[in-house]
């Protein structure tokens, strides 16, 4: 009878092991809250990332802050709501990331100088709450920004230069307010891109283009408002992608991407549906689950759409913008991050939904009406091999908007395995999805390599051989430190997968390096020379 309490007292210290107290390591007061999300990347060249959000009516600036302590980078003022989710890309083939940001009051999409701030060409449109996202749509060998518009359209931005390359109407009774999630949805080597109404008379559809002919691929037909856009990934292990949207009547349709015939649906019965559903495997089952928000539950699928888990939020209070996946305590399992309506950002444990801790960002403030629409970034965004929540809070109105406040805050939560989330939705295509669809096509989106860098020998000699993953031959940047963080190497434009370093002017002692792409600092190690 010894046995069971052995194993209680072995599951209760590895609970405590993993238990975390999350602090707040830093904060940036606005002039009002930020409803447009977040992107970090390294947009000026430093080894560290930087983040990129924008702020409603009151404020009207895009800020760009130095993830490590929170300083100013710089902001700029787009003249109006900056309240959809930026993205950092390279447009025009510099090797500098540029940002990308659509504003709505003032209907004009930005690009702005990720170093500088300062505009690199603006591009009128028809106003837009619908997140942009990018690829070589057309297959012409040139990268293209796709977002949705007022008045029911969707238009396509050449990324190099911000000229109009087309735009056409999905349904001129409604807005477009989803981001247009790209994939190939039919398995024809071609991209295509989904998006979803707000239509005013509730005759709302999902509908499936073609990329370089815009001919309509499928529609479906829900009659319901759809915000957010789709969440991506093969969930019945067939070959072929499936789409997650939730709607206004607080359902989650599962559909068939090559035909956009129905799998499954599932009724969340919190309110209604307005967040993204994210997609990962939050039970290592080797199968992919579902987390979405219904009003006040979040609420975990399988993915053929059977209940895992469900979670109240306290005080019924919602989280429009959705939930991200990383682990951030230590164990095996993805766990469940989101901010809510109240000011609090909650951690959930992925694989029992049961809560990991709370920490009440309104009452930080010290105003109730402090709310967090807004959805988180995870990473180790100060370099010291733990983990960082960001996220932004705040109160704005209209047309009261001299009424507004806002504040972005950067909160420890401790050792996990991640991985990072660094934009909304996750990627680039809008796919909100830890179970990524592979097509083949080329892809634009930077494939992580944290933790797939391999050094040796190590202890070395006279040189040193770095390896790491890099399928899409992307360009990287090996930037090597000494140990008290002095830059004594840097190479640039490296496409293959295996470097070797000559270590012959360097002194015996631990070295740091850092692998960087134009997304931020993906790879990182250390070898110790002895000579």
């Amino acid at each position: 009878m010894k046995k069971p309490k052995i194993l209680l007292i072995l599951i209760i210290l590895l609970s405590c092991a993993n238990a975390q107290t999350p602090s707040i390591k830093w904060w940036f007061d606005t002039k009002d809250a930020s409803f447009g999300q977040s992107a970090a990347g390294d947009i000026d060249g430093d080894g560290k990332l930087e983040i990129v959000f924008g702020c409603y009516r009151n404020d009207s600036c895009v800020y760009a802050l130095n993830a490590e302590d929170g300083s100013l980078l710089w902001k700029y003022n787009t003249g109006g709501c900056n309240d959809v989710a930026p993205i950092i890309y390279d447009v025009d083939g510099d090797s500098k990331p540029d940002i990308v940001v659509p504003a709505s009051c003032n209907p004009t999409t930005f690009c702005l100088d990720g170093q500088t701030g300062t505009v690199k060409w603006q591009t009128p449109t028809r106003g837009s709450d619908s997140p942009p996202t990018i690829a070589d749509i057309d297959n012409d060998g040139k990268t293209e920004i796709l977002h949705g518009e007022f008045g029911g359209y969707v238009i396509c931005i050449n990324a190099e230069n911000g000229s109009k390359k087309w735009e056409i109407a999905v349904d001129t009774n409604s807005w477009i307010q989803t981001a247009p999630t790209i994939v190939d949805l039919d398995g024809d080597g071609k991209l295509d891109y989904v998006v979803g109404t707000w239509n005013f008379d509730n005759q709302d559809k999902i509908y499936a283009y073609h990329g370089d002919d815009l001919s309509l691929l499928w529609s479906y037909t829900i009659n319901a408002y759809m915000y957010h856009g789709t969440a991506v990934a093969d969930l019945d292990k067939d070959g072929r992608p499936e789409l997650l949207v939730g709607a206004y009547n607080d359902t989650l349709y599962c559909l068939n991407g090559e035909n956009g015939t129905l799998n499954w649906k599932y009724f969340g019965s919190g309110g209604y549906i307005g967040a993204p559903a994210t997609i990962g495997d939050i039970d290592n089952d080797g199968s992919c689950d579902v987390v979405f928000v219904s009003g006040y539950r979040v609420i975990a699928l399988s993915g053929n759409g059977i209940k895992k888990w469900d979670y109240s939020i306290s005080g019924y209070s919602g989280a429009f913008r959705g939930v991200v996946l990383s682990d951030i305590n230590n164990d095996p399992y993805p766990d469940v991050i989101f901010g809510n309506d109240s000011g609090k950002v909650i951690a959930l444990n992925g694989y029992s939904g049961k809560e990991l801790w709370t920490v009440d960002l309104a009452q930080h403030y010290g105003k109730k009406a402090f709310a967090l629409d807004h959805a988180p970034l995870i990473a180790d965004f100060d370099g010291n091999d733990s983990l960082e929540v960001f996220i932004v809070g705040g109160h704005g109105e209209y047309p009261a908007i001299e009424n507004g406040f806002g504040r972005a805050y950067m909160v420890s939560v401790g050792k996990g395995n991640g991985p990072d989330w660094l934009m909304f939705q996750r990627d680039i295509r809008r796919q909100s999805s830890l179970c990524e669809f592979s097509t083949g096509i080329e892809d634009t989106q930077i494939t992580p390599i944290k933790e797939t860098v391999k050094v040796f020998p190590n202890p070395v000699t006279n040189s040193t051989s770095i390896q790491f993953i890099n399928p899409k031959n992307e360009n990287y940047t090996l930037m090597i430190y000494n140990e008290v963080g002095s830059l004594i190497q840097k190479i640039d434009n490296i496409t293959g997968n295996d470097l070797n370093i000559n270590n012959c002017d360097f002194e015996s002692g631990v070295y740091f390096f850092q692998l960087q792409s134009i997304s931020g600092v993906e790879g990182d190690g250390e070898f110790v020379l002895m000579k």
